[in-house]
């Protein structure tokens, strides 16, 4: 598939691309002309029963120079496994298409591409089954919490087959942010939803004592408390060096998070913050910012990837810039 012909790469601007984005088969982005650019789509896995045996059916594309999507596999991404290349996975959050996907992550590699400075990176837009399924907003909102928890299975199980060396930082947004925390606390032996790795792949992991992450939660769909000890992902603060935290009490969205259990639920992570006060100490790696001023009450991707106070701190959770955190 081919998306431009006789385009000058270094002149692509993304505002190109969008017109011919609902024409193409896959979703489509421009050239990637310092870093590498993978898209992994878990939309054909399935999302119950046995979720280790559907990891056959996760669906891996490269960006090519010449601006395609090229097919391949698990196995061709972990070969361009590299100590000095850093990779970043963005999750995207609920009722978002596979086009959409790409253009939401998209956003990420342009900050990374100003960030980087000509540096070799990697980008995984990790890309889910999450458009509108249910009629009304609570049934789909709680079948797009289980759908995420599924994920984190299948983003555990990608991060446990990674070279321990690698650099890797997590971004996830909304329900995506989620999937990430969860992903954490699997690896670190825990379980979600009733899963739980394989325990030779935790074992690994442990023994190989891999490089501890940098994560980015924008705009949370999960509970306020969950990263506590104890809790639900109480354990994913063990893999992290530094976590970061939007908080926004103006988002109309999340603001009605807690309807997700019915009245009287919990708050959301993404709306209040981390409960660190609850128990003094248990936050020391979490980094907590406000983004209500620059964000507004709008539950909006663009906003939320655009705040100056996100902007100026993602060099240095991608591992691009010593400065900025």
């Amino acid at each position: 598939m081919r998306i431009f012909r006789g385009m000058n790469a270094s002149r692509w601007a993304l505002a190109a691309v969008l017109p011919l984005l609902w024409a193409a088969p896959l979703p489509a982005a421009a050239s990637a002309p310092c870093g590498q650019v993978w898209l992994l789509s878990t939309r054909e896995a399935p999302l119950c029963g046995d979720l280790e045996s559907g990891r056959a059916a996760i669906q891996y594309w490269q960006l090519a120079p010449d601006a395609s999507w090229q097919p391949a596999d698990a196995g061709a991404f972990h070969r361009s496994d590299d100590a000095a290349v850093p990779t970043t996975i963005f999750i995207h959050g609920n009722r978002t298409d596979a086009q959409t996907a790409v253009e939401h992550g998209w956003c990420i590699y342009q900050h990374m591409l100003q960030a980087a400075a000509g540096r070799p990176f990697r980008l995984v837009i990790w890309s889910w089954p999450s458009e509108r399924m249910a009629r009304h907003n609570r049934a789909d909102v709680q079948m797009k919490a289980e759908f995420s928890d599924a994920q984190s299975y299948y983003l555990a199980r990608f991060l446990g087959d990674m070279r321990a060396d690698v650099p890797v930082s997590l971004i996830g947004y909304s329900f995506g942010a989620r999937t990430a925390s969860g992903a954490l606390e699997l690896l670190a032996g825990g379980s979600i939803a009733g899963h739980c790795l394989p325990p030779a792949v935790v074992a690994r992991r442990q023994q190989s004592r891999p490089r501890p992450y940098r994560v980015v939660l924008v705009a949370a769909a999960s509970d306020a408390d969950w990263l506590l000890p104890g809790h639900r992902d109480g354990e994913a603060l063990s893999l992290v060096e530094r976590m970061l935290v939007t908080r926004n009490e103006s988002d109309r969205v999340l603001k009605w998070y807690r309807r997700l259990y019915g009245p009287g639920g919990p708050e959301a992570l993404g709306y209040v913050g981390p409960l660190c006060t609850a128990q003094p100490g248990s936050c020391e790696r979490i980094d907590a910012i406000d983004v209500a001023c620059s964000v507004g009450h709008k539950h909006d991707w663009y906003r939320y990837q655009a705040a100056p106070e996100l902007v100026e701190r993602l060099g240095w959770y991608t591992f691009l810039t010593d400065a900025g955190r």
